[in-house]
């Protein structure tokens, strides 16, 4: 049976569920936003409005064992900042992978990029259990033999591709464009880089990949698109008929070692046409005990106003803009697929999130389906069921097999706060994560009802990040956060990742301001005057971190904090320039921050509640952070 969540008439079922199941860990955790940060430069891209290919957001987080997260985002030119932080940038934009402890504070950052054209694509973070990052990476290469007008693509500090020759139509290592590459989560320094392709020329220097998946022993896994030419290590010929003017690529599995060694022969898939991995609108994963792997997501891009490219699984076209397709990890034939059916020939379903449950072998799925009049199914056995029009979110768990899937609940939004039935909205991203028994779903909202949880807002305001939480079993709605931004402003949740201690990090995108609410317990961050977005990340948690992170101790710094106690004003005085300063609460909400200049320094804490606080203070060399009493 099919539960379709309308959030309306299940409250009391609820409740007793979650109770009954949960009776300590629900009652025990409130969950309060402690910080959030904010970077980006001042210029943007030249589309109109957010851009989910272009603009900046936060596109991934991903946490390690230790609690340190590992975030990648877009980031233009125009004083490129990082909390503060300045950022190097090769030109126009590029992408920034960057790593941050369990407080927040910045660990390292790493800008990859260059080529002058803004072709940068990546999409997810993939971690090891021994200290590796793995991403998959592409950039064009507009820079010149005869021309200092653009830099070269860079990936590590002395990893660069050479400078394209003057003639494009010679094959040439400085027009590859796909790589797989390995960072140190220690410091960010590359391992190594592994290209997809041979040289290339303006011809067959094209290609597609997805995101790379890894199994328990740590092997990689990506599918690549290539034109004519030999390509992975020399390993596969591709026919010259996959040239410039057609559309199509010639699809291959491949693995790699955590050596970045190509594990076996690429295995030849039978994909045809071309996919939407590059601009985030596909997603792939392995579900290694049953054997299989999944694509779901779109054929279209946003606002293309189609239904997208041609893509066809083992010679079957794949007719719904929105869809799923299982297939065998080992004879990769075809076990089932779902597609949208619509009444309306141009597609506006997107599968956004994508995730196995870590025990069954159920899939949870993310997203939204548009709709104006029409019925809009997601195979012929499922039908979205809601007044609303536009563009609607969903959350929907999928039973699977070899042979079949069937849903066993969906949920979505039936109503808006103030009763009108136009979403009115476009979404980006809409991730989605697990917390213990719980489905987050992270996204922008303005007055979408999920469940008995209302967003309010003002007349024609835009808008805000929302955090929507649901029961993994049942799909019933038990709570949202939401965070109030600007007035008129578009502002949303991209990513979503959960540490080790049930805390959840996000990132999103920002055009003015974001947590201005009197109650939000964070300091109100800002755009950096730019009328394009910037990203931001924060922490919500219900528990402070597990261990408090120093870098140095205040002596070994040269920091002198006094008086501690301290009833009004805090003196620091520093053997080097100081920078910044945050305050933590005892339980990790960052309670006040602000510049700090030359080498001494007042800080005034008399507004503050008697009790223990931790002053982090940054210098030109190093972060301490030091226990203070406020008296």
């Amino acid at each position: 049976m099919i539960k379709q969540n309308f959030m309306i008439t299940m409250k009391n079922k609820k409740w007793w569920t979650v109770l009954l199941m949960f009776p300590v860990l629900y009652m025990s955790q409130t969950y309060t936003y402690q910080w959030a940060k904010t970077g980006g430069g001042s210029n943007g891209s030249s589309d109109v409005g957010f851009n989910q290919k272009d603009d900046e957001h936060i596109l991934d987080i991903a946490v390690d064992n230790q609690n340190n997260s590992y975030y990648i985002t877009s980031m233009y030119d125009g004083t490129p900042l990082l909390d503060g932080q300045t950022v190097t940038n090769y030109g126009s934009r590029d992408i920034v992978l960057f790593s941050t402890d369990c407080q927040g504070n910045i660990r390292w950052k790493r800008t990859i990029g260059g080529g002058g054209v803004s072709t940068e694509r990546t999409q997810k973070i993939v971690l090891d259990n021994n200290g590796g990052l793995y991403l998959t990476f592409a950039v064009g290469n507009s820079s010149s033999v005869s021309s200092g007008q653009y830099l070269p693509p860079r990936f590590g500090d002395n990893d660069v591709l050479p400078l394209v020759s003057n003639d494009f139509f010679q094959p040439q290592t400085a027009l590859k464009y796909g790589f797989l590459l390995k960072y140190n989560t220690a410091d960010g320094n590359l391992v190594w880089r592994k290209d997809f392709q041979g040289d290339v020329n303006v011809n067959n220097m094209a290609m597609e990949f997805s995101p790379p998946v890894i199994d328990s022993q740590n092997i990689l896994h990506v599918i690549v698109g290539l034109k004519f030419g030999t390509h992975l290590n020399g390993m596969v010929t591709v026919p010259s008929t996959f040239d410039a003017s057609t559309s199509n690529f010639q699809y291959y599995l491949v693995k790699y070692d955590s050596s970045g060694n190509i594990v076996g022969t690429p295995s030849l898939l039978p994909i045809t046409g071309s996919t939407t991995f590059l601009g985030g609108y596909l997603s792939f994963m392995y579900d290694e005990a049953n054997n299989r792997y999944y694509l779901a997501g779109s054929r279209n891009y946003e606002g293309s106003g189609s239904n997208g490219y041609a893509l066809s699984y083992n010679n079957v076209p794949i007719v719904g803009s929105g869809f799923m397709l299982a297939f065998s990890s080992t004879t990769f034939a075809e076990l089932w697929r779902r597609e949208e059916i619509i009444n309306n020939p141009i597609g506006a379903t997107f599968i956004t999130g994508l995730k196995k449950d870590p025990i069954t072998s159920d899939i949870y799925l993310s997203g939204k389906f548009g709709r104006v009049t029409q019925t809009v199914s997601f195979g012929s056995d499922f039908t979205f069921n809601s007044p609303l029009t536009g563009s609607i979110g969903f959350v929907m768990k999928l039973g699977t097999s070899n042979s079949s899937s069937n849903v066993l609940w969906c949920t979505y939004p039936t109503s808006l706060s103030d009763g009108s039935t136009d979403t009115a909205m476009q979404n980006a991203r809409m991730p989605i994560a697990f917390k213990g028994n719980e489905v987050l779903f992270a996204k922008g909202s303005i007055r979408e009802v999920w469940g008995a949880f209302p967003m309010v807002r003002p007349v024609n305001d835009r808008t805000d990040p929302l955090l929507v939480r649901l029961n993994k079993d049942t799909g019933v709605v038990t709570g949202t956060y939401e965070v109030q931004g600007s007035y008129g402003a578009e502002d949303h949740f991209t990513a979503v990742a959960v540490d080790n201690d049930n805390n959840i990090m996000l990132g999103g995108f920002i055009h003015q301001q974001l947590f201005t609410a009197t109650n939000d317990n964070v300091v109100t961050i800002s755009n950096v005057l730019s009328d394009k977005s910037n990203f931001f990340f924060a922490k919500l948690a219900s528990s402070a971190c597990s261990t408090m992170s120093v870098e140095e101790t205040s002596a070994e710094a040269g920091l002198q904090f006094y008086p501690n106690p301290v009833t009004d004003v805090l003196h620091i005085k520093s053997k080097n320039k100081l920078e910044s300063f945050e305050i933590y609460s005892s339980v990790g909400q960052t309670v006040q921050r602000g510049g700090l200049q030359d080498t001494n320094a007042q800080i005034t804490m008399s507004s503050l509640p008697t009790g223990v606080y931790y002053v982090k203070v940054k210098t030109e060399k190093a972060v301490v952070t030091e226990k203070v009493v406020k008296k």
